[in-house]
């Protein structure tokens, strides 16, 4: 017993090697100036969130540790002495791809200008944002844009549409750029971030399924890789064709069952007093609701709120005659994490036997796209 016992832990000891991986971060700031300090935070060799700190002494300094996989990694520049007032410059820092291997930081007096190389995923970043360009930039700045108008007291919605068809162009040139690095790197820690960040707010199994497909097995084995396996699980269960059932408290503290409403077409609309879209569309839900509600039609809201007085506010606001429901769990509700909902607003809407038959209807036509589906 004992004989196997060692053969089987020998047997796992090149595994746990291979999943802690050596770095080495080499860096040179020639004008850093004295008392500064290097911060670096990545994911070590367990895959959490660590920090580690160096001091620049001679336009120099030095970092070294374990990790497993490439991941997103920061290096700041910070003074090492904090007196507590707010700095009066933004953060210095700069974002790579950290794993096993030698890394040379290379720069003048600060880290967000700095160079650095050293590795596979750090040269695939540095295509990927050279193949981006200016895009992302110009994309945030127009939406900068939009929320101050947005979110005004005052919609001005000509200028609303104005600044959504000034977005549109450039918005289809970063997911142009974002799929052709996608698919030309199915075996990087780089493609694999970008679908797990940029992918997967709201998932379409179907059309998911040509950005997972490809990933190979090395980048997948990784700890970003199996959280997006889970996701991507957990997103099939709601695709269209499949059965769906759940049981919920109701904004009266009773138990409720989606099974009980079997025998009509339901939707149900993940949503929360705090999301500014959701509320923009309860008044397309409520329109749909009165016009349908006697063809067999209910809505059930589950909401995504930690507070029940902002959320039976929300509901008396906007005048939701509905069944809502919530844990008040936030996004962990227990609904939201079966289901893996981590974008709201998302709605489904099931048959009368319970099946779903279409996903995330909404706007101004939300009436005319539900009468395709409910006979």
């Amino acid at each position: 017993m004992k004989i196997k016992y060692i053969v089987a832990l020998m047997m796992m000891l090149p595994a746990i090697t291979e999943a802690q991986d050596q770095f080495e971060i080499s860096g040179k700031l020639a004008k850093a100036g004295t008392g500064k300090i290097v911060i670096l935070n990545y994911k070590n060799s367990e895959g959490k969130d660590t920090k580690d700190s160096a001091a620049v002494v001679n336009g120099k300094f030095s970092l070294k540790g374990t990790t497993a996989y490439a991941s997103k990694a920061y290096l700041s520049l910070k003074t090492e002495k904090n007196d507590g007032a707010r700095p009066k410059t933004a953060a210095d820092y700069k974002l790579f791809y950290l794993e096993k291997g030698k890394y040379k930081v290379v720069g003048t007096d600060s880290i967000s200008k700095a160079l650095v190389t050293g590795t596979a995923a750090q040269k695939d970043f540095m295509e990927y944002t050279l193949q981006m360009g200016n895009q992302p930039a110009q994309f945030q700045e127009i939406s900068q844009r939009f929320a101050k108008v947005y979110y005004a007291k005052v919609k001005d919605t000509i200028e609303i549409k104005r600044l959504q068809a000034e977005a549109r162009p450039i918005h289809a040139k970063i997911e142009a750029s974002l799929d052709s690095f996608i698919f030309a790197h199915p075996d990087s820690y780089v493609t694999l971030d970008l679908i797990a960040t940029e992918k997967t707010a709201v998932i379409d199994p179907e059309a998911f399924e040509k950005y997972y497909g490809p990933l190979s097995k090395r980048v997948l084995s990784s700890f970003a890789g199996k959280q997006l396996t889970a996701k991507y699980d957990k997103a099939k269960q709601i695709a269209i064709g499949k059965s769906v059932d759940f049981e919920q408290v109701d904004d009266k503290g009773n138990p409720f069952k989606l099974s009980s409403y079997k025998g009509k077409y339901v939707l149900v609309d993940f949503w929360a007093s705090w999301c500014a879209p959701c509320r923009a569309e309860n008044p397309n839900l409520l329109k749909a609701y009165q016009e349908l509600k006697t063809k067999n039609f209910e809505i059930v809201g589950v909401s995504l709120d930690e507070s029940k007085e902002a959320w039976l506010n929300a509901v008396k606001k906007d005048g939701m005659p509905w069944m809502q429901v919530s844990d008040l769990k936030g996004f962990r509700t227990e609904v939201a994490m079966k289901y893996g909902i981590t974008a709201i607003p998302q709605n489904f809407l099931i048959n009368p036997d319970g099946v779903i038959i279409a996903k995330n209807l909404r706007g101004e036509q939300l009436t005319e796209a539900l009468k395709k589906y409910i006979k």
